[in-house]
Parts: C-alpha cells; sequence; structure tokens
C-alpha cells in the first residue's frame, strides 16, 4: 500500500485537495493519511471539523511514504518538523504538490530553487501584508499547474487539473481511457 500524506491546517482551502484525495483513497494500493501539527480538530475555509490522523512529528521516517499534497489556505506557519519532511520527500523524488497558497511552504523549505513552479501568491500579497516574498519568482510560471520533476504546484482554481495530474503521478485510474473520460467529464462542469 502506497500511502500520501495530506498537510492540514486551519483555514485550508479544503476544496482544493478533497477531489485529488477522494480519488487516492477510492484505489486500493493508496491511502491518505492527513497530518498536521497536533490532532485538535481544524476548521476549514468551508466550515468544515477535521481531525488530522497524525501529526507532522510522528512521521519519523519516510520509506513507506510515497507522497505529499498541501492545499492552500489563510494559516501558513512553517515549522521545523513541516520543513524537514519537505525536504526529505524531496531529496527522496517523492511527489510533493502544492497549490494555490500551498506552494509558500515549498518555498519556505527551499526546494523551489531552480525549479519551475505556480502559485496563487502574488508579490503583491506579500507586499501589502509587509512580509517578505519567499518564493524564487524568477522560476515562476503562469499557468494553471506546473510540474517539475517530483514537484507538482497548481493555482487554486485549477483544483480538477491539479488532482489528475497527482493521479497520473500514481496512475490512480481502474482502467485504460479512465483519466481521458474524467478529464472530458470534469471540463464539462
Amino acid at each position: 500500500m502506497k500511502t500520501i500524506l495530506c498537510y492540514l491546517y486551519d483555514g485550508i482551502a479544503d476544496f482544493e485537495t478533497v477531489l485529488a484525495c477522494s480519488g487516492l483513497n477510492s484505489s486500493e494500493e493508496l491511502e491518505v493519511v492527513y497530518i498536521a501539527y497536533d490532532t485538535l480538530p481544524l476548521k476549514t475555509s468551508g466550515g468544515l471539523t477535521i481531525f488530522p490522523d497524525k501529526t507532522v512529528s510522528e512521521i519519523t521516517q519516510t520509506d513507506d511514504i510515497d507522497g505529499l499534497l498541501i492545499p492552500g489556505g489563510s494559516e501558513r506557519e512553517m515549522k521545523p518538523e513541516l520543513q524537514k519532511l519537505i525536504k526529505q520527500l524531496n531529496k527522496e523524488k517523492k511527489l510533493i504538490a502544492a497549490i494555490c497558497a500551498g506552494p509558500e511552504f515549498l518555498a519556505k523549505a527551499g526546494i523551489l530553487k531552480d525549479k519551475n513552479y505556480t502559485t496563487s501568491q502574488t508579490p503583491q500579497i506579500y507586499e501589502e501584508n509587509n512580509d517578505p516574498d519567499p518564493f524564487p519568482r524568477k522560476t515562476y510560471v503562469e499557468s494553471r499547474i506546473v510540474q517539475d520533476g517530483n514537484i507538482i504546484t497548481a493555482q487554486g482554481h485549477a483544483f480538477i487539473d491539479f488532482a489528475l495530474k497527482i493521479w497520473d503521478w500514481f496512475n490512480a485510474y481502474e482502467y485504460d481511457g479512465e483519466r481521458e473520460e474524467l478529464e472530458t467529464l470534469f471540463t464539462q462542469i
């Protein structure tokens, strides 16, 4: 069984990863484990209350971890244990996928250097809040979704593209042609 972590925090945009996680969890070979800094319930931007399965600090080895998903949200606090996990998974070339404001965690962990990426976070957002911009803007790509090696980043409105790209990585389809069928179906929505 392949394990994919999904990092949660207060104020996450739940819709950005729910489709990806739903598809992954529907496979008998894949399992999404929800992690956070503690196991207290979290409130999403959509008003859902979620209870994480494990804490980030409980992930002490990554041999059995195959990827990490990070949604966007409003309360993006980077702690050393998450930074260490991101760096380790990147070193092992395991999937790291972040959407909307989620790539900020990747930038703060330093893994976007020399990597093409996208994000919904503009330099103006940081200027308005008097915060330093953590992103290496030279490799920013204005695109719905960008994959550079093991790193997938997407803008918030591209959550369907994001899910399909993650499913591609894990080949999370039940039959040949399912990806094309889903892409056609989703583009009609």
